[in-house]
């Protein structure tokens, strides 16, 4: 896990050095290769291989175009193909289990905020007792969901929307953001109207935060012994 770290530190350093023209590229094949099929720690390491060549071409004064070529999606894929990376690996299923501890423990405070504390200012006193309802854990789960899914479009389509960029389509991006985005918002609170009634379980508010900090150490702890 260090070494993952050490090394996306060490990568975002030596970013820095680069031109802006090279720096774009550089960031866009950053994102495609972070949400490939590719281990982080493997990612990193290819990562760290593409900065280097393309710092020593900046050194000589060569376009980045001589290095990886014209078609920089293609220069990914036939690297990410080379690397033959595993669908499943133990790795890959703790990172997703971290994320979505973290998914969690983003969206209960907000939670909290919008539907407990105006209970408490009603009331005047502390509410300990949460009640877990169907509606939260499936906002939770879509909006996790919607996360993932937005953070890997954004990824393996990062050459394409740089390039629409470029010929002056953002107000199309913006329009079909907002558009979905506002669905998106109101299937959540459709969804909290309906089902947040179906209470699940009800729980004190810190042996819920208890148990989400113990979990998140846990996968942590037991994804940093997984072999890379």
């Amino acid at each position: 896990m260090s070494n993952i770290k050490e090394m996306i530190k060490e990568n975002y350093e030596l970013s820095k050095k680069l031109t802006s023209k090279n720096d774009e590229i550089y960031t866009n094949l950053v994102c495609y290769l972070r949400t490939s099929a590719l281990d982080e720690l493997e990612a990193e390491e290819i990562i760290q291989e593409i900065i280097g060549m393309i710092l020593e071409a900046q050194e000589r004064g060569e376009d980045i175009e001589k290095v990886i070529g014209h078609d920089y999606q293609t220069f990914c894929d036939s690297i990410i193909e080379s690397s033959q990376p595993k669908k499943f690996t133990w790795r890959k299923l703790f990172s997703s289990l971290e994320i979505a501890i973290i998914g969690i423990a983003i969206l209960w405070p907000i939670d909290l905020v919008f539907n407990y504390l105006p209970q408490m200012i009603k009331k005047g006193r502390l509410i300990l007792d949460y009640q877990m309802n169907l509606g939260f854990l499936l906002s939770a789960a879509i909006s996790l969901l919607a996360a993932v899914s937005l953070f890997h479009y954004i990824g393996k389509n990062s050459f394409k929307i740089t390039n629409e960029e470029q010929q002056g389509h953002k107000w199309r991006q913006f329009i079909l953001l907002w558009a979905v985005m506002s669905g998106f918002i109101a299937l959540l609170v459709l969804i909290s109207l309906k089902l947040g009634s179906l209470i699940l379980f009800s729980v004190k508010i810190y042996y819920l935060a208890a148990v989400l900090a113990v979990l998140y150490l846990l996968i942590r702890a037991v994804k940093g012994k997984l072999p890379n």
